[in-house]
């Protein structure tokens, strides 16, 4: 059985005001499920495309939900999305490489078997973005410094990531798994990048839960 994703960024310092994590995660579980209530999202378009979800009172000003629409929603496309990214990856320019390298690696869940503690040859100097670890039952725990640093990767990938569609289209996998056009690839990257760029500017966190 698979796993889901809800993503949510957040006011770090009211989340935190929660005296322990198990009031930290009813808090977040309350709120991801709250967007999913059609009574109270009577607007709501269906889930196709990326969409942002904001809480009306009282919850309003704390959380906003992230919807990836067709994909990304499950932990099955960040899987594939990683198994693509190590096909094509040595086919991509080092400061290319090096950003994706460290935009992904913490937003995927857990790191990916590449990601050593050497820089890419030829690469830029590398920012690093450590997470702390995450609670139980959470799949990402993103503090605002860690947003911080991913907004600076995520720049870099953003403006190149048009430079990663003729290595992907040549030897990326067509036959096995899912992501398998760099349409949907790079969507999924854009919208991790909307997340980050999201938070960024409040001085918020992310958050992603299993659902």
């Amino acid at each position: 059985m698979g796993i889901c994703i809800d993503v949510l960024i957040v006011d770090w310092d009211h989340l935190m005001s929660a005296p322990g994590d198990d009031q930290r995660y009813a808090m977040l579980h309350d709120a991801g499920l709250s967007v999913d209530d059609e009574d109270a999202w009577p607007d709501r378009s269906p889930s196709v495309g990326p969409q942002w979800f904001w809480p009306s009172p009282p919850a309003i000003g704390w959380f906003g939900k992230f919807d990836f629409g067709n994909v990304g929603s499950s932990y099955k496309d960040h899987f594939w999305a990683g198994e693509r990214w190590e096909e094509i990856r040595a086919f991509v320019t080092p400061d290319v490489r090096s950003a994706v390298d460290r935009f992904i690696d913490p937003l995927f869940w857990g790191g990916l078997e590449y990601m050593a503690e050497q820089d890419t040859e030829g690469a830029a100097a590398p920012v690093s973005v450590v997470l702390p670890h995450a609670p139980s039952d959470h799949l990402l725990w993103c503090p605002p410094a860690a947003v911080s640093s991913l907004k600076l990767l995520w720049d870099s990938v953003d403006a190149e990531l048009v430079s990663i569609g003729e290595p992907f289209e040549r030897y990326a996998r067509s036959d096995l798994g899912r992501m398998n056009d760099f349409d949907a690839f790079a969507g999924l990257l854009r919208g991790w990048g909307d997340v980050i760029d999201q938070a960024q500017q409040r001085g918020w966190g992310a958050v992603g839960l299993r659902c």
